[in-house]
């Protein structure tokens, strides 16, 4: 019986060692939070892209994406921005093309379909807000790393107390590009809820 009382012990201590990210990992939640340290920092010059315009009479639908201004901000992503890649700005291309898309199926749409909420911190509130929420002390943080790719998942605290089946999770991927991890998209709610 002491073996095992002492076995129990000894694993109760360690789990928690389990649970924490290893340094790769860390890495990884670093290179997002600095992300999110730099768009603060710059979030005037991102929005300074026009990256889509209603074609419409004072600027209402139908909406188009604006391809050469969406190159601008590539060429600046790839300059000045050193937490995103070329997978980064291939998936923003994509988005795009989706978004260009949904401007063509639906003309009269009021709502400029992937640019109603703050693309890069990926929530309707101020970036001043969401830094607090990804960077809270009270969130769980989880990688998930695959060979050259790995998800980063955040889990926040939605109310104090809450059980940890309520957590709100959001992802965000990355890539491994010349040896360095980058962001491989932004940020998105976890569709599977953990």
């Amino acid at each position: 019986m002491k073996k095992i009382t002492s076995c129990f012990i000894v694993l109760l201590f360690a789990l928690p060692v389990f649970s924490q990210l290893n340094a790769e990992q860390t890495a990884i939640r670093k290179v997002f939070f600095d992300f999110l340290g730099f768009y603060k920092k710059n979030e005037t010059k991102f929005n300074s892209f026009r990256l889509y315009k209603g074609t419409g009479k004072d600027n209402n639908p139908p909406y188009k994406v604006q391809w050469k201004e969406a190159e601008k901000y590539f060429t600046y992503l790839r300059s000045s921005v050193p937490y995103v890649g070329e997978a980064y700005i291939k998936a923003e291309r994509e988005h795009f093309k989706f978004a260009d898309s949904c401007f063509k199926a639906d003309p009269q749409d009021e709502i400029a379909a992937g640019f109603d909420f703050d693309r890069w911190a990926g929530g309707q509130e101020s970036i001043e807000y969401t830094y607090k929420w990804y960077t809270s002390p009270k969130n769980k943080y989880s990688v998930t790393i695959t060979g050259n790719t790995a998800v980063l998942k955040i889990g926040g605290e939605l109310y104090a107390g809450a059980a940890e089946k309520d957590r709100s999770w959001s992802f965000v991927p990355f890539v491994k590009e010349k040896g360095k991890w980058k962001m491989a998209d932004n940020i998105y709610p976890a569709d599977d809820g953990n």
